[in-house]
């Protein structure tokens, strides 16, 4: 049985609408299937309580999953660990910044399915693109060990990143998250200068294990970079319905158009700058 998770911390409305919303869509896309379960790890789980989902409260969790509130987003790999644990099966972490499209489902179990290559079969992760080489130049020198891999160096000519907006493990990678969260800890003083030192960690671990990345990213639609994020908002807050608890697919998915894009942010930054003068 996979379990889809999501998380939602901190209590912010504009996080959450995005999280309403990837859910929504992910509902559509699993219809009445009984081969996926959908769970919230969250600080408010009241906010979720007639929600036909399983909530995992980690309010007590928070503090240590943070690194005491150092790097916010080592949480994303601790919850992905807690649930390897918990349910003792698949899991696929998903971004709330993200719409499912259709086909998702069955490329996300596909592509986690143990695969056969040269009589070794390996058990791919799921994450949503190929992002770049040598992400953090400045890393070079960095050193540090892990509790499975044992030593690790930053290589300017091999290290990558995939972004990890999402993340789809099976109890066998357990040691890969474990890796993943001793190497945050081990950057943990830098976590400011490196924002998505959490995806980076993940793909150097598993680089370095030669465990195969699959790449999702058509029936994928992440949205999380600035200028995108900000139009996405605007149209998904007119699309969902006032009632919280409503979860009815809208009667059009948000698009995220490029020229839309441009125009909503030329108009509104321009609308913006003038508003200067009349103050």
């Amino acid at each position: 049985m996979l379990h889809y998770l999501y998380l939602d911390y901190g209590g912010q409305p504009k996080y959450r609408r995005e999280l309403r919303y990837s859910l929504i869509s992910l509902r559509a896309e699993l219809g009445e299937t009984a081969a996926a379960r959908l769970v919230i790890y969250t600080d408010a789980p009241t906010v979720y309580a007639r929600w036909p989902v399983e909530v995992v409260d980690i309010s007590d969790q928070i503090p240590g999953w943070s690194g005491e509130g150092l790097y916010h987003h080592r949480i994303k790999p601790a919850v992905v660990l807690d649930a390897l644990t918990r349910f003792a099966g698949p899991v696929c972490f998903v971004d709330s910044d993200s719409i499912i499209r259709p086909g998702f489902h069955a490329e996300v179990t596909q592509k986690m399915a143990p695969q056969e290559n040269w009589s070794v079969t390996k058990a791919a992760v799921v994450m949503n693109g190929f992002e770049l080489m040598d992400p953090f130049p400045p890393l070079k020198g960095f050193r540090t060990r892990l509790p499975h891999l044992g030593r690790y160096h930053y290589d300017v000519a091999q290290s990558w990143m995939f972004n990890s907006g999402l993340i789809g493990v099976s109890p066998v990678h357990v040691p890969v998250m474990e890796d993943t969260l001793a190497f945050i800890d081990a950057m943990i003083g830098r976590a400011k200068k490196f924002p998505t030192l959490e995806q980076f960690a993940l793909s150097e671990v598993l680089r370095l294990s030669q465990i195969p990345v699959a790449e999702v990213k058509d029936t994928f639609l992440h949205y999380w970079q600035g200028r995108r994020r900000i139009y996405m908002a605007n149209e998904i807050e007119k699309s969902l319905s006032a009632d919280w608890n409503n979860l009815t697919p809208p009667k059009e998915w948000a698009q995220m158009d490029y020229w839309k894009i441009r125009a909503y942010n030329y108009y509104h930054g321009v609308s913006h700058f003038l508003t200067g003068f009349h103050r």
